[in-house]
């Protein structure tokens, strides 16, 4: 369903187990206030150039009031005599995205989490519901280790099981520190 609260439908759908990745202080109605978050604004463009930049992202850390351009026709393979771009500005307020790591936030969240851990029911996953900044490679694999979790699987058969069930293939070298960090490439 689609532009709807989960809230509104929660008790009118049946479920086993549920996979949650919005903020984990909005699912536990922000019993202990709300925890913070940056967000970001988007601009777009479109250039009447085949090629704006010399990379798909190019990041931005010091004086530019944007963070990122990308630059999407390199994520795409596409050709053509014009080019999209989009700016990233980073903003206190509006969608979440990024948790905002300190201690006293630490500290919140980590109340969220015993809740969240009395919830067996209920899988927390992606930066916004375990509050915790993620590289994409490290995300795929925490989203493979639910997965496994969820089937019953160990890590290992998991990732093999998704490598033949799918028509995409993703292969993931699995880090031996036991962090559940792995790296993971997609191959069509």
């Amino acid at each position: 369903m689609l532009n709807c609260d989960y809230r509104e439908i929660f008790n009118q759908i049946s479920f086993k187990e549920m996979i949650y990745t919005g903020p984990i202080d909005s699912f536990f109605n922000y019993r202990y206030g709300k925890l913070p978050y940056r967000s970001l604004e988007f601009k777009h463009e479109t250039h009447d150039t085949e090629q704006f930049q010399s990379a798909p992202v190019v990041n931005y850390p010091n004086e530019q009031p944007y963070t990122r351009i990308t630059e999407f026709k390199y994520l795409t393979g596409q050709e053509h005599k014009k080019t999209s771009i989009v700016y990233e500005y980073p903003q206190a307020e509006g969608d979440p995205y990024y948790p905002i790591p300190r201690k006293e936030n630490a500290d919140i969240y980590a109340k969220y989490k015993t809740l969240a851990d009395a919830r067996p029911d209920v899988h927390f996953v992606g930066r916004l519901a375990t509050y915790k900044y993620y590289n994409m490679d490290q995300i795929v694999a925490q989203a493979l280790t639910t997965y496994g979790k969820i089937v019953g699987m160990k890590r290992k058969e998991a990732m093999v099981k998704i490598n033949k069930d799918s028509k995409i293939f993703v292969t993931a070298a699995v880090a031996g520190n036991g962090n559940g960090a792995a790296t993971a490439n997609q191959h069509s």
